[in-house]
């Protein structure tokens, strides 16, 4: 394709129009009537926009706590990240928290009406890669939908909270799936995807009747074994021609779609953004080491909405070999390009570029990068490619490489501004070290990456050179206004923690939480710091906003947790405050916004006396803890989320095989590992976390074993 000059990015008449009937609100839309949030996004484009609001920059000051909710169900001990947008649709709140539990409050008043609970199975947080978050409900003729952590997908009476019906979405269980993200309406059929491609699976995308619950269709990302049976449609063959002839298919090879998902109704097409490979480098999927871009690989790809048939795709990265999934969510707009209006799609990916497709037939418009990019130059115009560079190929030796495996940006909402005519994006800035794990054995249930992946500073003296070397010595987050017919930046706020919020824009204002726990509110057109009202909880989910009887409100929910929860980091709100989960909702002239109690530190518990284990027990022991625990547990001991297994109490100490064998505490998350491990390995895990605890607590932190892996 030829490149495109572009124009100054306009918002048609017509196409205003329909902008105020999706999002239910409008420049001329009385500030009295009632508005709903039906939509993850506002309306189905996607935008996280509200015009008319009497929340602006005069009235911020007056923003306070109109009611908080707290009721939230919470397996064991454990409080997990909360990261979904909560919808409003006739007078009443409705959102999901971890497991996939929804629930239903009064949106004038906060009280409880209902909460559904699917009761998923709690084993398959294991398969979860990142926590068993959940992203949001869709909502659709008095139904509302939720997926839960164990793959089940529900339609609920939204008035009652009564399940209406209930499938299982998993093909396969012995594949290591789980679900994470909101499901999406199409016409008459619901979609969800699944997670798992960094643990072991085959990706799909698969529709369901909306009545009934029943199968309509199912997309597959990636071939299967060919030696299972034939392909399952004819996308699936185009796909096999660009993996090697020797693609070690028992592995599943990821591209699972565990976000990223909008419709189109006025042309009937499903937009999906697929994931990354498994695992993350590509020369490992094949016996060979031969290489494949790998469709549907991190790829944007348009689907019939009636049949699953692919329209079109674009992959975002061929070949992925840096976890760069193309899972974000979508934005919907009409731009105008070579002077004339496009019905586009954008798209932040985890690769750093921000992509702009033509909607009806796929042809890239621009592609950018929003943040500090070394893995590729550009992206060659002609072809649709990235153009790598050397630092992008860590095959033989480690490398440095930007963006990090967190991404530029992942999961978190952006916003589009038809004022303006900016997207409003959360970007992270960071680089890594990415080395080729091939020694790694596939592990079913376990993160199955491939790769071993550092934060700086680098003990190698080569890492820390390439990266002093690199583009940026950033590590921490922004926000920043993109345009997206040029691709450039308008502004960015200050530095902000790593990992924030996803965005909302009301007017002239655009709002973001933080994972120190503040919520921010800036000029849309200048960047200009408007408000920075302390929540105490971390947030890193999506505003959103709505009316009812002439008030705004805003709303937001916040704990701290997904795939950062093995530890608080300094400075984040639960290294500060109390981590639980929470609903704050705003208005003006609210009162003060409550925060939580200072944190309590753990007391020390007696650890008693060493194991009897052999220096060899004691090396397995850290072997497998490092393979099968510490994405949860961080090695060494840390406040976080899950319990500290270097201040083990007693009674864990000595049902441990139970809880690691047996699954006895598998309703809290911890699932039996006895699929991988024998007695006598979990026998040594046990002898390493209790010996490594002694000598610490005697010698300081610093002696014993120490983990310097980072994943995500």
């Amino acid at each position: 394709m030829k490149e495109q000059s572009v124009g100054r990015s306009k918002i048609t008449c017509a196409f205003l129009a329909l902008l105020a009937v999706l999002a239910g609100c409008g420049p001329e839309a009385s500030r009295d009537e009632v508005t709903d949030w039906a939509y993850p996004g506002g309306n189905q484009l996607g935008y996280h926009y509200q015009d008319a609001s009497l929340i602006d920059a005069a009235s911020l000051d007056r923003l306070g706590l109109a009611f908080e909710f707290r009721d939230f169900v919470v397996r064991g001990r454990t409080h997990r990240g909360m990261e979904a947008t909560p919808l409003m649709v006739g007078r009443t709140l409705y959102f999901s928290g971890p497991w996939g539990v929804t629930y239903a409050v009064d949106a004038a008043t906060g009280e409880h009406r209902w909460t559904y609970d699917p009761e998923p199975d709690g084993a398959y947080a294991r398969n979860a890669c990142c926590d068993a978050v959940n992203r949001g409900v869709a909502i659709q003729d008095g139904r509302v939908f939720v997926a839960s952590t164990d793959g089940h997908l529900a339609a609920i009476d939204a008035a009652s909270g009564e399940e209406l019906w209930k499938t299982d979405t998993i093909v396969d269980r012995q594949w290591n799936y789980s679900s994470s993200g909101a499901p999406i309406v199409a016409g008459d059929v619901v979609l969800i995807g699944n997670s798992g491609a960094d643990m072991g699976s085959r990706g799909y995308l698969t529709a369901y009747s909306v009545a009934t619950g029943e199968l309509a269709w199912r997309f597959w990302v990636v071939p299967g074994d060919p030696a299972a049976g034939p392909d399952e449609n004819p996308d699936v063959t185009a796909a096999r021609a660009t993996w090697p002839a020797d693609t070690r298919w028992n592995l599943g090879l990821g591209g699972n779609p565990w976000d990223g998902l909008a419709y189109d109704p006025e042309l009937d097409l499903v937009y999906v953004g697929t994931g990354n490979g498994g695992p993350h480098p590509v020369w490992m999927r094949s016996e060979s080491g031969a290489e494949g871009a790998g469709l549907y690989l991190s790829s944007i790809v348009a689907l019939d909405a009636d049949t699953g048939q692919v329209d079109w795709h674009y992959q975002t990265t061929p070949g992925d070999s840096w976890d760069y999934a193309a899972t974000s969510p979508f934005i919907m707009t009409e731009l105008e390009f070579d002077g004339s209006p496009r019905k586009v799609i954008m798209q932040a990916p985890k690769n750093g570029f921000f992509y702009v497709l033509d909607r009806e037939t796929g042809e890239l418009l621009q592609a950018q990068p929003f943040t500090h990019v070394n893995w590729a130059s550009h992206v060659d115009m002609e072809t649709g490619r990235p153009v790598l560079t050397e630092a992008s190929n860590f095959r033989l030796e480690p490398k440095v490489i930007w963006p990090s495996m967190a991404g530029g940006h992942s999961w978190t909402p952006m916003a589009f501004s038809p004022r303006t005519d900016l997207v409003y994006l959360p970007v992270f800035e960071a680089g890594a070290s990415f080395t080729t794990n091939s020694e790694a054995p596939f592990v079913p249930g376990n993160a199955n990456h491939g790769t071993q992946n550092v934060f700086p500073p680098f003990d190698d003296p080569e890492l820390q050179r390439q990266f002093e070397a690199g583009p940026s010595q950033a590590f921490g987050g922004r926000l920043k206004a993109i345009d997206p017919v040029t691709g450039t930046m308008r502004w960015q706020s200050g530095p902000l923690p790593f990992l924030n919020g996803g965005v909302l824009v009301i007017g002239d204002l655009v709002f973001q939480g933080t994972v120190d726990g503040y919520l921010y509110a800036y000029d849309a057109a200048t960047g200009a710091e408007r408000l920075k009202l302390e929540i105490g909880t971390s947030i890193t989910a999506a505003p959103m906003t709505y009316r009812l009887d002439g008030i705004d409100y805003v709303a937001v929910l916040a704990g701290y947790g997904g795939p950062q929860g093995s530890f608080f980091p300094p400075g984040s709100a639960p290294d500060r405050y109390e981590n639980f989960e929470r609903l704050i909702v705003l208005r003006l002239d609210g009162s003060p916004v409550p925060v939580p109690g200072p944190r309590q530190e753990a007391a020390l518990n007696d650890l008693g006396d060493p194991v009897p284990a052999t220096l060899a027990q004691m090396r397995r022991g850290q072997e497998i803890y490092q393979l099968n625990c510490n994405r949860c547990h961080s090695m060494g001991g840390a406040s976080g989320i899950y319990p500290n297994l270097w201040n083990m109490p007693q009674g864990t100490r000595d049902g441990f095989a139970q809880i690691v064998g047996n699954g006895l505490l598998a309703y809290a998350g911890m699932g039996s590992y006895s699929d991988n491990l024998s007695p006598q390995e979990i026998a040594a895990v046990r002898a390493f976390i209790i010996n490594d605890s002694i000598i610490k607590r005697r010698q300081g932190a610093a002696a014993g074993a120490q983990y310097r892996e980072a994943t995500h």
